[in-house]
């Protein structure tokens, strides 16, 4: 005999088990499915009950009231029975001892043999614990360990409707446990309508009939599945056969297209590989051409060495005919042979410069000038061949007075030309200049523009400060206040839950939260979609997001303390805002600067990346500092117009967008005066060109 040790409320009873059988072969013992022990705590009107049970017959006795019916029902309920099937509660919650949060029941089954049940995970001993709770969202959670190494195995349900029916366990048939009501419902049944429904009950067998009925269903549906399926086989056999010639005929279009792609590599390589072959012989031709080149600037030089030996002899026969010029009278005879000798020599001369004129233009230019200028001095000569030598003196300075001017002139065009180069690049110089101020203007005015619309809706927000998280936001929560939600109330907008710590840095952190600040929050998707239809009535375009209410730690996430983040620049006064801002913004990571070169050291500072729990920085001017991938990377932000959002004082913000305002139109007003100085410097230098080239054209 054993006894089970029994506290329960009225701490009077006593269950006793008797065992018959004990002196039976322990080969005949069953080997899976006994229950050799069952533990209540908290559970009905036991405080803590253990009880051993043996592997065949066992009697529980006791006092009305003490408890006995509640070892069977706790039975049923661990492995996994609902509480109408015991008919002592409507529901879980009922099986906890009164004054207490939640009720534990535990049944240890054997698992030996060939046919245990997974030995492997659960041993030879199954301890299936079901915790049932008065509060929280889960009523009911199940445990099955292994009882050897007490290692939770599973949490599931499923698994233990799985071990119960491989050890042929049935909580809800009484043939297997028989309950008090259904005890009373089979004595009482006198009627053989009754009993019969009883037995049928009892062996499964309504159960198995009720199974059968569906089975049948199923097969007169599937029959008549497959005999819509046949009837439109046809149909579905054609429009296959339709599809796989449309099949191939994609694949043979596809084949094509991939040629055409190969035959379009090959032809652009093929023309690349010709423009490389015309490049090459060109390029042959040019070294051809710059050898030829060379040879002509040599001939040309021994060319001109020539001219000016040609040009010394003609000097020394000029001389010499000037000189027996004098003696022309008596000596006309002898005059005739130099002046032979003087003709051929010209002759020749003529010869060279139209050589020299075939590789030179502009040398030919010159040179056809100097020989005009030679018939000229020839013409000359012959005409005051009769004169006097004071008409020849005066001959010679008219000719280097007119050298002398051609050389003036010469100078003054290419003083000329300077001076219009110059004024070419100055008046471009003044054109790029003047299209930056032109720029400046037109941002200054923008920006002026932008300033006075942000004082508008300031100076708006003075009378309705909902106004500054967008239209429609005020309709929508007077209408989320008369409204019943199926978890919490949303909670929006989540910038009227911050504060900002410091005003400097108001206008990077709005940008930064710029559309989260608008959102709304709500716990449930049932929530979201009815918010969203009291924002499409109010016509308010706020964000909606579904959260977790959780409140999770995130200090492990935070950078160094001596980071001042997004984070730690605020006051949030709700937590559940707070922590959605960390989920979906990292504001936690994001590190404030109020230098750009301060914020270039610390994101670089991590052996060239960011710092520990960092993932951006951006700076009180509006840049975002630091690259992911290394290196110093600084780019500017749109920064939104200021509002009060934040928390702001609005009296402040507008003083402050009024001295802006001040500040832009003086800027606007100094770039304007720039553009108009400097487009009336660019009008004079274009005036003073134009006169340049008239006076170079004259």
């Amino acid at each position: 005999m054993t006894q089970t040790q029994s506290r329960s409320h009225n701490k009077t009873s006593v269950t006793r088990i008797r065992n018959r059988g004990d002196n039976a072969s322990a080969s005949e013992e069953p080997s899976i499915g006994i229950v050799e022990r069952v533990e209540l705590t908290d559970f009905m009107c036991h405080e803590h009950a253990d009880v051993n049970l043996c592997h065949k017959v066992n009697f529980i006795t006791g006092q009305n009231g003490s408890g006995k019916s509640a070892i069977l029902t706790g039975l049923v309920i661990a492995l996994g029975g609902k509480a109408s099937a015991t008919n002592r509660a409507p529901n879980l919650k009922e099986f906890i001892r009164e004054g207490r949060t939640r009720a534990v029941v535990r049944v240890h089954l054997r698992n030996r043999g060939s046919e245990a049940y997974h030995p492997e995970l659960f041993g030879d001993m199954i301890i299936i614990e079901r915790q049932i709770n008065a509060t929280g969202g889960t009523v009911s959670q199940f445990k099955v360990r292994n009882a050897s190494t007490g290692e939770i195995v599973s949490r599931k349900k499923e698994d233990v409707v799985a071990i119960t029916d491989h050890m042929a366990i049935q909580v809800d048939n009484p043939i297997n446990i028989l309950s008090q009501d259904a005890a009373r419902e089979f004595l009482a049944s006198t009627s053989p309508d009754k009993m019969y429904h009883f037995f049928l009950k009892g062996t499964q067998l309504f159960q198995l009939r009720e199974d059968l009925e569906v089975v049948r269903q199923a097969i007169t549906r599937s029959e008549a599945s497959i005999s819509r399926k046949k009837e439109v086989l046809p149909e579905m056999k054609a429009e296959k056969k339709r599809w796989e010639d449309h099949y191939q005929d994609m694949s043979q279009a596809r084949d094509i297209s991939t040629r055409m792609e190969q035959l379009s590599c090959q032809m652009a390589w093929a023309m690349v590989k010709e423009a490389e072959s015309e490049v090459h012989t060109i390029d042959e031709g040019i070294d051809v051409f710059q050898k030829k080149m060379s040879k002509i600037d040599q001939k040309v030089d021994a060319e001109k060495e020539a001219i000016d030996a040609i040009n010394q002899e003609a000097e020394e026969l000029n001389n010499q005919a000037q000189g027996q010029l004098a003696q022309l009278e008596p000596l006309k005879d002898e005059r005739r042979g130099p002046m032979e000798q003087l003709e051929s020599t010209k002759a020749t001369l003529r010869s060279f410069k139209q050589t020299e004129n075939e590789i030179n233009a502009e040398a030919r230019n010159t040179r056809e000038r100097i020989e005009s200028l030679k018939r000229d001095i020839t013409v000359e000569r012959d005409r005051l061949v009769d004169k006097d030598s004071a008409g020849r003196e005066r001959l010679r300075e008219t000719i280097q007075d007119l050298e002398a001017e051609v050389a003036d002139q010469e100078a003054e065009i290419s003083n000329l030309q300077e001076q219009q180069k110059t004024l070419e690049d100055r008046s471009l110089e003044l054109r790029d200049s003047e299209k930056q101020l032109k720029q400046d203007v037109e941002k200054g005015r923008r920006q002026v523009e932008r300033v006075k619309t942000g004082l508008q809706e300031l100076t708006q927000q003075t009378s309705d400060q909902m106004s500054a998280f967008g239209r429609g936001v005020k309709d929508a929560l007077m209408t989320i206040k008369k409204t019943q939600w199926s978890g919490m109330e949303p909670i929006g907008p989540i910038g009227k839950f911050i504060k900002l710590r410091d005003p400097k840095w108001s206008q990077v952190i709005e940008t930064i939260l710029n559309k989260p600040l608008n959102s709304f929050l709500v716990e449930t998707h049932a929530d979201r979609t009815k918010l969203d239809a009291i924002f499409r009535r109010c016509g308010c375009q706020s964000q909606i997001v579904v959260c977790k209410t959780e409140l999770f730690d995130y200090s492990q996430g935070e950078p160094d303390k001596d980071y001042l983040t997004v984070l730690r620049a605020l006051h949030i006064s709700n937590e559940i805002v707070k922590r959605q801002l960390i989920n979906l913004n990292r504001i936690e990571q994001i590190i404030l600067v109020e230098q750009r070169s301060v914020g270039d050291k610390i994101m670089s500072s991590n052996n060239g990346g960011f710092p520990q729990n960092v993932s951006a920085c951006y700076s009180v001017d509006g840049y975002s500092l630091g690259a992911r991938g290394g290196g110093l990377s600084t780019q500017a932000i749109f920064l939104v117009r200021p509002s009060s959002r934040l928390g702001e004082d609005i009296s402040q913000a507008i003083a402050r967008e009024k001295q802006q305002l001040i500040e832009q139109n003086q800027k606007l007003k100094e770039a304007q005066k720039a553009l108009n100085g400097m487009t009336q410097e660019v009008e004079a230098l274009l005036g003073e060109h134009k006169r340049s080239g008239i006076a170079e054209r004259k």
